[in-house]
């Protein structure tokens, strides 16, 4: 029977391959089972037309490359097409949608027209589309929307505005579509959001206005909107977050709030968000978070503080038996405050990426815990007793290691999902051996690159033989660039040792090109008598009273004869031939 149904699907495929088909064009069964027609490799121009197309067609996709994108102008051409469920044409530079182009489509379900050139959709472009659930408009030139723009759309669910012109949202916009669940503003300059525009959609459960220019929310929109149960806010300017703000969100299960200038997350902030599972604060400005901010939140399974400036995890101890899945990259946070996460014995998933962490506490990690992030740190040693025993993914790249012995790497064979690139890896004997003999084992291990020694530097472990390596090498750098601050509260007696430390150096520079001064005047005192000794020979020793051994100052004066008024000049050769005959050598 199974045979059976096999050859007549396979003839069902065969016959339908074998129908019209338009030029350039791909026409097949889609996975619902539905005939479809895709063209996509673009270049078309002037009016849409649907040359060869079967009249029972059910989805159309026309798209482009970005390289050859079409230059479409639409026409009345869908309306023969009874059974057409879902049309997409995108970046097809079409300028505008014309009057009843989609009337009498009554089964079509998706209408897909982003990336074009649309900048006013009206309300009559919308005629005969009373069964339209889903509605993309996204990337267009869309400056305003009238009013009532969508009120011939009654069952329309999904609406999607992203990444347009509109700076508005005009009073009444929503009008008569009172079923819409879904709401995509996003990348619109709006600024503000008036409550008056919601009152049509207050069924509405998804939200997004991302990268809006938000400074607040108004707080009677959550009124206006009470079952929302998503709400992405991210990428705006928001200040503050008070707990009386969102009192009326009681259905929400995932905030996204990322992306803004919050500086503060008081005391009960969520307290009515009973609901929550998904919290996304990062790339804020939060300094402080209250230890009671997430009380209240017994279902909170996701929490995002990446990026922020946190330094102590107090706060965590509200939503300890449900977290799942923790988020902490990019804060400054103190090797003290990391204790805490033992107490979070529900965590699953933690995220510690460029924490300025030099060195790690053992026993810190929940025993649960199965995705550890710690990559972008100083880290250079990684003592077996740190890691989870049932961990699977462990990300330790853009560290400081040069090695890994033996008892971490048996542990880290049985670790799924491995990341060790962009670290210090010093490939000589004392500390590749445990690693190059592992090369056939993974990719991963193949794949280090060599910092040093020089002799193979930049080459990856897996083209490197035992015999090319040389002995230990000296490392190429320390984690004296390390935030000593960060790691713990001994971080400022690094810092004061640093300091002294360049103050005996700066005073031993001194002393030393002191030393040199008074040498080179030493000696051009000395050397401004050499005309003299010339002169007196070796009678400069027998005469206690000798300029280089008196404490007078030297005269630099020729001895005169009293009884001769005559100045004898002689040369250094003649005074020295006159002192050898002197003394008969």
């Amino acid at each position: 029977m199974y045979v059976k149904l096999m050859i007549l699907a396979c003839l069902a495929v065969q016959t339908y391959a074998s129908r019209l088909c338009p030029t350039k064009c791909t026409c097949y069964l889609d996975q619902k089972g539905r005939t479809s027609v895709l063209c996509k490799e673009g270049g078309m121009v002037g009016p849409l037309n649907l040359n060869n197309v079967s009249l029972d067609t059910e989805v159309i996709k026309i798209i482009a490359p970005e390289d050859n994108m079409n230059e479409l102008t639409m026409s009345p051409v869908f309306q023969s097409y009874k059974n057409l469920e879902e049309i997409h044409i995108t970046k097809s530079n079409v300028p505008q949608l014309g009057m009843h182009f989609f009337w009498g489509l009554d089964r079509l379900d998706v209408l897909n027209l982003t990336q074009n050139n649309i900048t006013q959709p009206l309300d009559h472009n919308f005629r005969g589309l009373s069964r339209l659930k889903e509605l993309y408009l996204d990337d267009n030139r869309i400056i305003s929307l009238p009013s009532g723009t969508f009120r011939h759309l009654r069952e329309l669910k999904v609406l999607s505005v992203q990444r347009n012109r509109i700076e508005e949202l005009t009073p009444r916009i929503f009008l008569e579509i009172g079923k819409l669940k879904v709401l995509k503003l996003s990348g619109n300059n709006l600024k503000v959001l008036n409550p008056e525009v919601f009152k049509d959609v207050q069924e509405l459960r998804h939200l997004e206005c991302r990268g809006c220019t938000l400074n607040q929310l108004d707080n009677d929109i959550y009124h206006l909107l009470p079952h929302l149960a998503y709400l992405d806010l991210g990428n705006n300017y928001i200040s503050t977050l008070l707990p009386e703000e969102m009192k009326d969100l009681t259905r929400l299960k995932h905030f996204k709030l990322d992306g803004n200038q919050i500086t503060t997350i008081h005391d009960s902030t969520f307290a009515q968000q009973f609901a929550l599972r998904k919290l996304n604060l990062a790339r804020n400005q939060i300094e402080r978070i209250y230890p009671n901010a997430f009380e209240n939140l017994d279902n909170l399974t996701e929490l995002d503080l990446g990026y922020n400036k946190l330094e102590r995890l107090g706060f965590l101890e509200p939503v300890a038996d449900t977290l799942e899945v923790l988020v902490l990259s990019g804060n400054r946070l103190r090797v003290t405050a990391l204790q805490e996460l033992l107490k979070v014995e529900s965590l699953r998933e933690l995220r510690l990426a460029e924490c300025g962490l030099a060195d790690i506490p053992l026993d810190i990690f929940p025993k649960g815990l199965s995705v550890l992030d710690l990559s972008g740190n100083y880290l250079g040693a990684l003592p077996s007793e740190l890691l989870p025993p049932i961990l699977s993914e462990l990300d330790l790249s853009s560290n400081r290691f040069r090695g890994l012995g033996e008892d971490v790497l048996i542990l880290l064979d049985n670790i799924q999902t491995l990341r060790l690139n962009n670290n210090s890896w010093s490939c000589d004997l004392c500390h590749i051996v445990p690693l190059l003999d592992r090369i056939n084992r993974s990719a991963v291990f193949r794949d280090i690159i060599c910092l040093g020694p020089y002799t193979v530097r930049n080459k990856k472990l897996g083209f490197i033989q035992k015999n090319e390596l040389t002995w230990c090498t000296a490392s190429s750098h320390t984690t004296s660039d390390a935030n000593f601050y960060l790691i713990g509260e001994d971080g400022k007696v690094g810092i004061i040792a640093a300091s002294t430390s360049v103050c005996l150096l700066f005073l031993t520079v001194l002393a030393i090109v002191g030393a040199l001064c008074y040498s080179k005047r030493h000696a051009a005192k000395y050397y401004t008598h050499e005309d003299k000794l010339a002169v007196e020979g070796e009678s400069i020793f027998d005469n206690n009273h000798s300029p280089l051994f008196c404490d007078g100052e030297l005269s630099f004066k020729f001895p005169l004869d009293t009884s001769e008024k005559k100045v004898s000049i002689a040369t250094i050769d003649e005074i020295k031939k006159e002192h050898t005959i002197t003394n008969g050598s």
